[in-house]
């Protein structure tokens, strides 16, 4: 009885701990090698990347199977239904039965992309951000339940830093982010357009699109460019959907 009492203790310490961890592992930043820096950052972001892909082709395979069927059988009180309800306010689709909306907004953020804008906007893995929000991707709210103070906020500004509770959450949040909202209509557009040309979402061509998600503008594309080229972070794209075709 003792022992598993102590089994038991054990686990929910490790699970706390984990749940209050803030930033990429402590191991990550004890290396001081570059070159196994940057293999650590990206192995890590990959997988939580892959994790959060997933769920999103998981959430468009329910609606293609929903409304790829006619629309008279549906059973409207059927879990499957609610679900596409909840799927629909998610992504802020207008039309419930329009799957063409659906599948513009519904889909993976190539990694090589993912990646790269994780590099860049949390100064791979080391900017304060990251290590005391789990904020990977220099997301902000007007929440100060769920923000906190920016360092050099200027005067008369309200905005706070968003902390997420997981890293998973952070990317979660960022692909919400790209995938619903009007300004980043041109990534959506963009990324069906490779989908009805039988093409895979390219993460360098897509990060092309990131315009509006940086004030520096045109030179932030040139950034993801050369982050992508420089790291050959396409070779994540093609391991992904390798990987995703092997489970199919």
């Amino acid at each position: 009885m003792k022992k598993i009492v102590f089994l038991f203790l054990s686990t929910f310490l490790i699970l706390m701990v984990s749940l209050n961890a803030k930033g990429l592992p402590k191991e990550y930043y004890k290396i001081k090698d570059i070159k196994k820096s940057k293999q650590y950052f990206f192995k890590y972001m990959y997988s939580l990347i892959k994790n959060e892909n997933i769920k999103i082709l998981n959430e468009k395979a329910l609606v293609k199977n929903l409304l790829n069927t006619n629309l008279l059988t549906i059973n409207f009180d059927s879990p499957s239904f609610k679900q596409l309800l909840e799927i629909k306010k998610k992504y802020r689709i207008s039309n419930l039965y329009s799957i063409n909306e659906y599948m513009e907004k519904i889909d993976v953020v190539p990694p090589a992309m993912a990646i790269a804008q994780a590099a860049v906007e949390s100064g791979w893995g080391k900017s304060r951000f990251i290590k005391e929000a789990n904020n990977i991707f220099g997301h902000w709210t007007y929440n100060p339940r769920i923000g906190m103070l920016p360092e050099e906020r200027a005067p008369g500004a309200t905005h706070y830093i968003r902390v997420f509770k997981t890293m998973q959450d952070s990317i979660s949040a960022y692909m919400l982010n790209l995938n619903r909202n009007l300004a980043y209509k041109e990534f959506q557009d963009k990324r069906y357009e490779l989908r009805k040309q039988g093409k895979k979402p390219d993460g360098l061509i897509l990060s092309q699109t990131m315009l509006k998600y940086s004030g520096i503008g045109h030179d932030y594309l040139g950034i993801l460019k050369q982050v992508i080229n420089k790291n050959k972070l396409l070779e994540f794209d093609t391991k992904f959907y390798k990987e995703i075709q092997t489970k199919n």
